[in-house]
């Protein structure tokens, strides 16, 4: 059994049973007891008789309630009967069905040799043939953070991934050292602006981050401009305010001079926000927004170089790693979830995590196709959005994004072939990121032997826009 929630099918029942009073809509006790004989032969008494609201199409009459009952069944003959329905199974699942109509008004799905009730629990969305398919689909995850999430893991000692070592591979580090830590969301903000890249990302070339101390939960925007730094804060501000009901007390970064603008700091003043800087050439003072810059962008190269994606699509590589980080835990936090802090009622993915990079079909709604005409696109796949359940896949040949939910992955074959020439210019794309004093001595144009021509800016075949002001990633 799956929880003292869970409903099974039972074709040995001749009644409903439940010891679950939170199951039944409503119950009436009975003065005289009806006796059950159980599977072991022992008998039982049941103390009353409810009704059970199964889903909006779906409810059981006569249930018989049995205290301390450990779990609910559904009689496969009273169902029948009482609905006037049909039940269908196979190996994996089973449908229930209006005999006249042929509507269905119930699924489920089986488990552990037992046919539940309802959809199948969300963990599976995640589920994958192998622990190096969940470690890609995960966008490459330290094996720590994939044994707290798939405990059957436990026993994996290494997972070898040449794509970690190429992303990821680091120097010794410093000793840590030990900090307060705030006790309320949003309390404290850090941030941190990340670039010039030496290419655009369809002319975006940097990205900023604002990070909730507290859950560690990130919010980040893609750049067209440092200038853009005001809009995008404003911008936070109000989502923190409308959506959490919250004030931001402090806001940390380091001495960009973005930060210390007029009009920041009057927005910020005019919040009663505080302004907290590092001193010059202290970088390890804003420590949690350099590394978590740091982590960005090492899953971000680790998620190209992996499925060989072109550097120009470096801008979606740092969206996807800020989507799925939030949805790690975290060791900052005790091996906490930063995104189950904030949103602890929502479910951690709204559509099955999928391998970056992949080649995906995604179905073709135009109006103007024939009957012989193909009824897909073939795309890559290139990340989430938060604002719709689908997916973002991008199409070379027509330069088009797209978001759909109607999407075929063949996870195992990356869409672009590799090239050597690939990976040494996202090592140079996305390097460790490091503080910025004076950008006007960092170049901001390439040579032509180091980077490839840069894309323009593509559509995208959806309702949502391609603006990072209105769509960061959470």
């Amino acid at each position: 059994m799956e929880g003292h929630n869970s409903c099974v099918i039972d074709s040995g029942a001749s009644d409903h049973i439940s010891g679950n009073t939170s199951l039944l809509s409503t119950i009436s006790f009975q003065e005289k007891s009806h006796f059950i004989t159980l599977a072991n032969g022992s008998k039982t008494s049941s103390k009353g008789v409810g009704q059970a609201i199964l889903s909006p199409s779906l409810y059981l009459k006569f249930v018989l309630f049995v205290p301390n009952c450990p779990f609910n069944l559904i009689s496969l003959s009273q169902l029948t009967k009482t609905l006037n329905c049909s039940v269908t199974f196979d190996n994996k699942s089973f449908v229930i069905q209006e005999r006249g109509s042929g509507r269905q008004i119930g699924e489920g799905y089986e488990a552990g040799g037992l046919y539940h009730f309802g959809s199948r629990p969300r963990v599976s969305c995640v589920a994958a043939p192998n622990p190096k398919m969940l470690h890609d689909r995960l966008g490459h995850p330290h094996l720590s953070k994939l044994k707290k999430m798939f405990p059957e893991l436990s026993r994996l000692q290494t997972l070898e991934c040449e794509s970690c070592q190429l992303g990821k591979h680091v120097r010794s580090t410093f000793p840590k050292r030990s900090q307060s830590k705030c006790t309320s969301s949003f309390s404290v903000i850090h941030s941190d602006i990340w670039g010039p890249s030496r290419v655009s990302s369809f002319g975006f070339r940097y990205f900023v981050t604002f990070i909730d101390e507290y859950s560690r939960c990130t919010w980040v925007y893609l750049m067209k401009d440092r200038s853009e730094l005001l809009s995008l804060f404003t911008s936070f501000l109000n989502e923190i305010k409308n959506q959490f009901g919250q004030v931001i007390k402090i806001l940390r970064s380091d001495n960009a001079k973005e930060y210390f603008s007029s009009a920041l700091s009057n927005v910020l003043s005019s919040h009663g926000i505080l302004h907290q800087s590092t001193c010059p050439h202290t970088p390890q003072q804003n420590g949690i927004a350099e590394r978590k810059n740091r982590h960005l962008v090492e899953t971000a190269r680790t998620l190209l170089l992996s499925a060989n994606v072109p550097v120009h699509h470096w801008g979606d590589a740092i969206l996807t790693a800020g989507f799925l980080i939030n949805r790690m835990p975290s060791s900052s936090l005790n091996h906490k979830v930063p995104f189950s802090i904030l949103f602890p009622e929502n479910p951690l993915f709204h559509t099955s995590p999928r391998v970056f990079g992949c080649v995906c079909f995604v179905h073709d709604m135009s109006p103007r196709l024939d009957k012989l005409s193909a009824r897909s696109l073939k795309c890559v796949f290139l990340g989430y959005s938060r604002l719709q359940k689908g997916y973002r896949c991008y199409s070379p040949e027509t330069k088009k994004y797209y978001m759909s939910a109607n999407v075929t992955f063949f996870e195992q074959t990356p869409y672009f072939s590799p090239s050597v020439q690939d990976v040494h210019v996202i090592q140079q794309v996305l390097p460790i990121p490091m503080v910025e004093y004076n950008i006007s001595n960092v170049p901001v144009t390439p040579s032509l032997d180091q980077s490839p021509p840069e894309p323009s800016s593509p559509p995208i075949d959806s309702l949502q826009h391609r603006t990072p002001t209105t769509s960061p990633v959470v």
